[in-house]
């Protein structure tokens, strides 16, 4: 015998509420049905990025091949620059003026090597003494050697900056006469004309020496800021 009650049309679930007959489950809840959106409309979709951050990666622009790339800190002055004619032509000449006192030295130098006392004037009828031969001789072999240091000096004329000392060595030679011609009495003309000589031409050659280098490099420099 059947009731003619609701609960026996529709069944109830717990609770006695019921049950819509075409409720389906909602998708995802645990089937198997696929995605309503498509793969297409996923990829087109730009991916998220942190809050603050720009969507848009920073390009950097790259000089192309072969391009100049910009100077930096301004123009850099121009490299191995020589300096002017000028300047070139003042070395030459003093170059050439080095030399000669070189070889006039040494030629000085040779002569009383050979002939020792016998060479100086006013000493032919004096006897030679030979402890003064063999100083006067040693002496003279000197002078070749400081000739050609000022030869050597004018040829390899990175080693200019020598050229002080062998400077100061006729310097002081010309002081030994000095002495000499003060303690002794007055020598022949001749050894007064070579004592002026070597007091005035050592400071002379310096001074022309420096006189050059410092003009040298200012040309060098015009020629940079030009």
């Amino acid at each position: 015998m059947t009731s003619n009650s609701p609960e026996h049309e529709n069944p109830t679930a717990s609770g006695g509420r019921p049950v819509a007959p075409d409720a389906r489950p909602r998708q995802g809840a645990g089937t198997g049905a696929a995605p309503t959106s498509s793969p297409a409309s996923a990829s087109s979709t730009p991916a998220s990025t942190p809050a603050g951050t720009s969507s848009t990666a920073p390009t950097t622009s790259t000089p192309a091949k072969g391009g100049t790339a910009p100077a930096r800190g301004g123009t850099a002055p121009a490299k191995g620059k020589k300096p002017g004619k000028g300047s070139g032509e003042d070395w030459n000449v003093f170059r050439t003026v080095v030399v000669l006192v070189g070889l006039v030295l040494a030629a000085f130098g040779a002569y009383y090597l050979i002939l020792g006392t016998a060479g100086l004037p006013d000493t032919e009828a004096s006897p030679a003494n030979p402890t003064l031969e063999s100083q006067f001789r040693f002496f003279s072999a000197m002078m070749v050697g400081v000739g050609a240091a000022f030869i050597t000096i004018a040829i390899k004329f990175q080693w200019a900056n020598m050229l002080w000392l062998v400077c100061l060595m006729v310097f002081i030679g010309g002081i030994g006469r000095v002495l000499s011609w003060a303690f002794s009495g007055t020598p022949n003309y001749v050894l007064i004309i070579l004592m002026v000589v070597e007091l005035a031409f050592p400071p002379a050659l310096l001074v022309w020496h420096k006189y050059i280098a410092k003009t040298s490099d200012l040309r060098r420099e015009f020629a940079q800021r030009g």
